[in-house]
């Protein structure tokens, strides 16, 4: 199963014949900047100072491939410059997606210190982790119910940039059931803007890997009506016998601006994907070679029908400019999600026959989410003397209606050695949840800038959650709650510029999440959490150095685990802690060159506790993890247009379960990226694992002590276009 190096050979041979036919580097070099390829042209946010979502932006100048990403608009809902928030955010931006050669989210969150990303494969199973706690996913600033790998499976074709907010954001973001507690992924979006262009893609790699994507931007009334859609298509199968997967995604938008004060933005998201699912391997096996079980084989059903998942979102907005001084914003969003999981995993709570065979069972779980967010928000800045004000007043509401049914059906005793297999039988439903969620949310911020050197954010969120659950099995009700919930959430930060280019900062804040309840727990208490964020902020743009290092604590009340007794029940924690350093960092001491580096320590820990062991440590979370990443750009000679790239990635020791018990072991590995003009297409090449580590990485399924072996070394070629 091991096939390290199988390349589509259709990309190699097109690639050679383009190569031969070409004209020469000096040739493409020439050229203009607008045909570079998407993420690399000057029209990018991140190159323009202060952007909002929707804005139509026009820069001229040279090209650049910068990674530094000075505003946002994630940690105060204004576009603000970095250095004045007192908060720790990281921004991968189109560059560094297209650099890196980047297709999933998983993968670009590898560049954030003390993120745990799930795999691909745990698609319905596990959410993205920051600081040592489940986080919250939004697109363009709004919600969409669920987990992160379900609202974004895999694709990133329609993403501007990736935006890591650290630490409770709880004063600005809600909806479903509240706010987010550790942190939150903003996902935003491309946007249409002025000027025709248009790019395209293919890639063929290892493991029967293949994929195309486009970009389209089409101005249809000069700057008045701007058009943009992009998509993509993927197939693979996978290092793990029998698995594979299929995805694709559309996503048309519109802008109109009705005046230069009044502009419209219609967005249109939809994706799909279907892949078997995996059960993994038991770590008790993964971890005794002696055994003979081949860690790539599938034990199970393998004619399961694929775990599927389709998302549609549907985003109108409208921004409007009263003066110079007062603007205002509204938001509407619908959201459709629907998965059907099909699996045959192990049963453990079963003992294991023989220590390479254990008692399996089929499953169903057929899930619908229908989502209704909208917002409105008044930015009114003024200014008086030396202090100015950015007040911001909003209100946020949300009515969301979850639905998931149940089933699970004997298949009997399988053997991971011989890598058995068994028909799968679909399971009749027997368990049904339905939650009604409705919230509605009141916000105040003000940025209060004093001079040229202090800036403090104050604000509070007051928030109503209205939570409706039904819970039966076998036609027995179980839980049938109503219940209502209300909080005042507040927050206060301060950031000091010492010299050009640094700042500290320090930051308090509060966090409150209403639980929509789990199986098996019939008392549910809303999560809460309360966090400090404190450190250095870089932005020199003379030395190229940009970034934060900050040290945290986060404290969550009533955390959500799994029952240790029962892998499909989960239970309510007393409390965890959450405490560590980070630094992320970027270095760019020239057009050419480009530097990432990230570290994070982490001591997360159960603290408080009647069911599990106080001190124990949430699963997956390393205490050590890093990336160090570099870019190089031949700008002239024979080798003008030439980039080449690579990486590290260092995971340290994690356990596998929450009581803990087995940890797997910690990993580096190496990555490569390679680029080149050749006529009017860019050639790629990019290798992951490079060294071909050979590691276990935990496996979020039931809460069982299961693993995933890594994906070996696997290689990539592009062809990319763009005019």
């Amino acid at each position: 199963m091991r096939n390290h190096l199988l390349l589509t050979t259709t990309a190699l041979i097109t690639a050679a014949s383009l190569a031969a036919l070409a004209p020469s580097p000096a040739l493409a070099q020439a050229a203009p900047a607008a045909s570079a390829p998407e993420g690399r042209t000057p029209e990018t946010p991140e190159t323009n100072g202060r952007w909002t979502a929707g804005e139509t932006v026009v820069v001229t100048g040279q090209r650049t491939a910068s990674y530094a990403a000075p505003d946002t608009t994630t940690g105060t809902r204004t576009p603000t410059p970095q250095e004045e928030i007192p908060q720790s955010i990281q921004v991968l931006n189109a560059s560094l997606i297209a650099d890196q050669n980047l297709s999933s989210l998983p993968d670009a969150l590898a560049n954030v210190s003390n993120v745990v990303p799930a795999t691909n494969y745990e698609a319905v199973t596990r959410d993205t982790i920051i600081r040592g706690f489940d986080t919250t996913t939004y697109f363009d600033g709004l919600p969409a119910y669920g987990l992160t790998a379900v609202t974004n499976p895999t694709s990133l074709v329609n993403v501007e940039r990736i935006e890591v907010a650290k630490g409770p954001s709880a004063t600005l973001f809600g909806g479903g059931t509240g706010a987010p507690l550790s942190g939150l992924i903003n996902i935003v979006s491309k946007t249409p803007r002025p000027g025709f262009a248009a790019s395209g893609e293919i890639e063929g790699g290892s493991f029967g890997s293949f994929g195309a994507q486009f970009d389209v931007n089409l101005p249809l009334s000069g700057e008045q009506v701007l058009f943009r859609i992009t998509g993509d298509y993927g197939t693979a199968d996978s290092h793990i016998a029998a698995i594979g997967s299929e995805g694709w995604s559309l996503n048309p938008s519109l802008v109109l601006a009705l005046s230069d004060a009044t502009r419209i933005t219609l967005r249109g998201q939809y994706f799909q994907l279907e892949q078997l699912e995996y059960s993994g391997l038991p770590a008790s096996i993964a971890f005794n070679p002696a055994l003979g079980v081949d860690p790539e084989g599938f034990t199970g059903s393998a004619n399961a029908p694929r775990t599927s998942i389709e998302n549609n979102l549907t985003t109108l907005s409208l921004d409007h400019d009263f003066s110079e001084t007062l603007s205002a914003t509204v938001a509407v969003r619908h959201y459709d999600s629907r998965f059907d999981e099909y699996g045959t995993t192990p049963f453990f709570v079963f003992p294991q026959p023989t220590p390479t065979s254990a008692v399996f069972v089929s499953a169903y779980l057929p899930t619908d989410v229908s989502q209704t967010f909208a917002t409105a928000s008044l930015l009114w800045t003024h200014t008086a003397g030396a202090v100015q004000h950015r007040v911001l007043v909003g209100v946020d509401v949300d009515s969301t209606e979850y639905r998931a049914e149940l089933g699970f059906g004997p298949i009997g005793v399988l053997d991971y050695r011989t890598q058995q297999r068994a028909p799968f039988v679909l399971p009749a439903l027997s368990d049904l949840q339905v939650d009604d969620l409705s919230s509605v949310a009141v916000f105040v911020q003000n940025q209060i800038k004093i001079g040229e050197r202090l800036d403090i954010t104050a604000g509070l969120r007051w928030t109503r959650l209205e939570t409706d659950t039904l819970y039966t099995s076998g036609g027995v009700t179980f839980v049938d709650l109503d219940t209502t919930e209300e909080r005042v959430t507040p927050r206060l930060g301060v950031t000091y510029r010492v010299s050009d280019g640094m700042s500290v900062f320090a930051g308090w804040s509060e966090g409150f999440q209403g639980l929509v309840v789990p199986f098996g727990l019939a008392d549910p208490k809303p999560e809460e959490s309360q966090a400090f964020d404190g450190g250095v902020k870089f932005a020199t743009p003379v030395t190229g150095l940009t970034g934060t290092v900050s040290v945290y604590q986060v404290t969550r009340q009533n955390v959500v685990t799994a029952n240790p007794a029962n892998p499909f029940a989960s239970i309510q924690t007393g409390e965890q802690r959450s405490r560590g350093v980070e630094i992320d960092l970027i270095y760019e001491p020239s057009r050419a060159l480009s530097v990432l580096f990230s570290w994070g320590w982490n001591d997360t820990e159960v603290t408080r506790d009647t069911t599990l062991r106080v001190g124990s440590r949430p699963a997956r979370v390393p205490e050590q993890s890093g990336r160090l990443a570099a870019r190089y750009r031949f700008a002239e000679g024979t080798l003008a247009g030439l980039e080449l790239g690579g990486g590290l990635t260092h995971v340290g020791e994690r356990f596998i379960t929450l009581p803990n018990a087995l940890t797997a072991e910690a990993f580096t590995t190496a990555d490569l990226q390679a680029s080149y003009p050749v006529g009017p297409v860019t050639l790629g090449l990019s290798v992951t694992n490079l060294f071909d580590s050979n590691h276990f990485e935990p496996y979020a399924y039931l809460n069982q002590a299961v693993v995933i072996p890594a994906r070996p070394r696997a290689v990539a070629v592009s062809l990319r276009t763009s005019f």
